[in-house]
């Protein structure tokens, strides 16, 4: 039985929806007795129920932050209220657009550019609203910098933090570490699963210490050169059955 992490934007889904065949997919690697686990820099707030729609009720939200197995979340680490607290001002000091990203929230502190709408347009996902309460009542998974001029500065100043370029307008900013890697080994450990048993599937910046993490590293067709160079496998893009094409490759379906 093999541990299958996949990601979303790019792998599961095109253009924002589940991509053609993925969820027949999904249920033949299930009926094969196989698990498989959403790993994703989405927030929970932004599954929109995509996990419901892929047959897949477990994920690694938030670049390794948030895991939810089983119906229970086994792991969160939120930034902390003063990191929050610098950012905030820092944000407000040099004019950089900035979202937040909760469990339950994606809002704007700041937003004086299209470039935060042109970032949820690329992911086809909600547009933030402008929220400056929102940091009082809520905990933080992540937020979204826009320019490389203000991520350039924030990386500077915020060691505590990892800046990967998201999409063309715009870096997600988490807590630093290696990112989703962290968050598969922290799941593959508490299920004790052993590593040639282990499988992930992605195309991004940020996927790639996931696909080095594993023994079994796939990377779409699609998918950027740095996440190819990190793969043990290059599978066809997603618009080409490239998920279904790599569980074959490797006897899964």
């Amino acid at each position: 039985m093999a541990l299958v992490f996949i990601d979303l934007d790019g792998t599961a889904l095109e253009d924002g929806k589940p991509a053609k065949g993925i969820v027949r997919t999904i249920s033949d690697l299930k009926r094969n007795g196989h698990v498989p686990v959403i790993a994703t820099g989405r927030t929970p707030h932004l599954l929109y129920g995509v996990d419901r729609l892929l047959g897949i009720p477990d994920y690694i939200a938030a670049n390794g932050n948030y895991i939810k197995y089983g119906g229970n979340v086994i792991y969160e680490r939120y930034i902390s209220r003063d990191v929050l607290a610098r950012m905030l001002k820092r944000a407000d000091e040099i004019g950089a657009d900035l979202v937040l990203e909760g469990v339950a929230g994606y809002v704007a502190w700041r937003r004086d550019t299209d470039f935060v709408d042109r970032f949820s347009d690329a992911f086809r996902i909600e547009y933030p609203v402008l929220d400056r309460a929102y940091p009082e009542q809520n905990d933080v998974l992540s937020f979204i910098v826009f320019s490389d001029r203000d991520a350039e500065i924030l990386r500077g100043e915020f060691p505590e933090l990892a800046f990967n370029r998201s999409n063309r307008f715009g870096y997600d900013v988490n807590l630093a570490g290696n990112l989703k890697a962290d968050g598969v080994n922290r799941l593959v450990n508490y299920l004790g699963y052993p590593a040639d048993h282990v499988y992930a599937i992605g195309d991004g910046l940020n996927d790639v210490s996931m696909l080095k993490a594993v023994k079994n590293g796939i990377a779409m067709g699609n998918g950027c050169p740095e996440a190819k160079a990190a793969a043990v496998h290059v599978t066809s893009s997603v618009g080409d059955d490239g998920v279904r094409n790599a569980l074959a490759h490797f006897g899964l379906l």
